[in-house]
C-alpha cells in the first residue's frame, strides 16, 4: 500500500490491499447479491448494478470487535488512519456504510457532491482484475472547496444544472483518477465529482468498486422528508 496521489479534498492509495486480501474482497462480491438501480442524478446516466448496504459503528477493524470481512475492517482502518482528512473516530463521525456497485459499458454517473447527512467523506475502492484507460469510467472531481452558493445556482432545481454550475465558476480544472484495480481514492464530503461514461470498448468488464460513506448519525430524531433523503443519497454513490 502507498499514497499516489495527495490533492486538498482527495487522496489516493494504489495497492491498497495484499493480493490474498483482494482476491478474498473480489470474492465477497462475487458471492453478492445485485440489482439493477437506474440514477438518481440524470436519466442519462444509464443503470448500474448495486448490492445491499452494511452499516458499521466506529468500532469495526478494532481489537475485540466482531470479526467481519477483511476488507471492510482494512477500510475502516484506512478511514481512523486518516483522522486528518475524516476527522476522529466516535466525535466527528460514528458509523460507516459499504455498497457494492457495477457498472457496465455506456453507464456513467453525472456531476454530484454527496453533501449533508451528516457525511465527512466518502471512499472507493476498485476491484475489478484490470482496466485499461481508454474504458473510461474515472473519477472526475473538482479539488476546491465549496464557494458560497449564488442566486442563480439556489433557485435552480436541476441538480446536475447546480453542479455545472460550480465548475464554471472553479479556479482549476477537473483531476480525472483512473480506476486502477486494488486503488482506494478518499474523497472529502461536498466535492463535486462524476464517474465517467464506461466506453463500449470494455465490452463484458464491468467496473467494479465497494464504496462507502464516512458519517455523523443525526442527533435529532429523522424526520420521513430526511428518511427519503438519507434513501436517494444512499442509491447515489461511487
Amino acid at each position: 500500500m502507498h499514497e499516489k496521489q495527495r490533492g486538498h479534498r482527495y487522496i489516493v492509495i494504489d495497492d491498497f490491499l495484499s493480493a490474498p486480501d483482494f482476491a478474498a474482497a473480489q470474492d465477497l462480491m462475487e458471492r453478492t447479491a445485485f440489482t439493477v438501480r437506474e440514477s438518481v442524478i440524470s436519466a442519462e446516466d444509464g443503470s448500474a448494478f448495486r448490492s445491499r448496504g452494511a452499516r458499521f459503528g466506529p468500532d469495526l477493524g478494532t481489537p475485540g470487535a466482531l470479526e467481519q470481512p477483511k476488507v471492510y475492517e482494512e477500510l475502516a482502518r484506512a478511514v481512523r488512519a486518516y483522522a486528518h482528512f475524516y476527522g476522529e473516530a466516535s466525535t466527528d463521525w460514528d458509523r460507516i456504510m459499504f455498497a457494492f456497485w457495477k457498472y457496465p459499458a455506456g453507464s456513467r454517473l453525472g456531476w454530484h457532491n454527496d453533501a449533508g447527512l451528516g457525511r465527512q467523506g466518502e471512499f472507493i475502492l476498485f476491484l475489478h482484475d484490470r482496466w485499461r484507460p481508454s474504458w473510461g469510467g474515472e473519477l472526475k472531481l473538482i479539488d476546491e472547496d465549496p464557494q458560497p452558493v449564488t442566486e442563480d445556482e439556489a433557485a435552480e432545481s436541476d441538480l446536475v444544472l447546480r453542479m455545472e454550475a460550480r465548475i464554471d465558476r472553479s479556479t482549476t480544472s477537473p483531476v480525472a483518477i483512473v480506476p486502477k484495480p486494488n486503488r482506494l481514492v478518499m474523497v472529502k464530503s461536498d466535492t463535486v465529482h462524476t464517474i465517467g461514461r464506461v466506453d463500449h470498448t470494455a465490452g463484458d468488464t464491468l467496473r467494479r468498486t465497494l464504496t462507502g460513506f464516512v458519517s455523523k448519525s443525526p442527533a435529532r430524531e429523522r424526520t420521513r422528508a430526511s428518511a427519503l433523503e438519507s434513501l436517494s443519497a444512499m442509491l447515489t454513490t461511487n
